[in-house]
């Protein structure tokens, strides 16, 4: 629905605000436990990692997603990953939250998720608590010298460049986050729910918005 109502849009972040998990890091150290050989190779491209870091975050962990997935095949790798949105990630879901997305759907807001993490994680979580897959932008991957590096890092600003360029949306009415990285969401948003959040992101988070702005804190489940 391109073009929908600002008032009736809400964005929800993933990771520490729907589930209490940085959702991509945990599928990926329990990905390299069960394969000793990529965590050995992980370890070793670590150096080169860290180098990478002075660069971009997204080339960090590019160089890191690669020593995981060289040679694997992108139909197994989205059959791990499926395996995880489904078998783990449920045990790490932030019920609080989900109840307010669920109330935000009833109602007939336009509810989309806009995370750091992949989107089929996303898609697959909401499978397995028997919702309807919701609009998702994330971060999307790319086949380079054999494994899977990161095309795009949907974080910051990135998140609101995603929102235009795949559903033409540019403004919401409410915004549910963990992290004042989301500050780019937050500006100018009507409506902002903390969670899980720490006093600093809570005091940086009130010198952002106007007198306007409803705040609300709500603790991670």
């Amino acid at each position: 629905m391109p073009g929908s109502d600002p008032s009736s849009v809400v964005v929800f972040d993933f990771d520490g605000t729907l589930v209490n998990r940085d959702s991509l890091f945990d599928f990926s150290v329990r990905y390299c436990l069960k394969r000793p050989a990529r965590l050995l190779l992980m370890l070793a491209l670590l150096p080169v990692s860290l180098l990478a870091l002075l660069r971009s975050t997204e080339a960090a962990l590019s160089a890191l997603f690669w020593s995981m997935t060289l040679g694997t095949s992108v139909r197994s790798l989205a059959r791990e990953l499926r395996s995880y949105a489904r078998n783990v990630l449920p045990a790490f879901a932030n019920e609080a939250i989900f109840a307010e997305l669920v109330r935000h759907v009833h109602v007939g807001d336009r509810v989309l998720v806009a995370t750091g993490s992949l989107p089929s994680l996303v898609r697959e979580l909401m499978l397995a608590r028997h919702l309807r897959p919701l609009s998702t932008v994330g971060s999307r991957l790319r086949r380079k010298w054999g494994g899977l590096v990161l095309e795009t890092h949907c974080t910051g600003r990135t998140k609101l460049s995603e929102l235009e360029r795949r559903f033409d949306i540019t403004r919401w009415a409410a915004v549910y986050t963990n992290s004042f990285a989301d500050a780019p969401l937050m500006r100018g948003t009507p409506s902002i729910t903390l969670v899980g959040a720490s006093r600093s992101t809570v005091l940086r988070t009130q010198q952002l918005i106007g007198p306007t702005t409803e705040l609300r804190v709500m603790p991670a489940s």
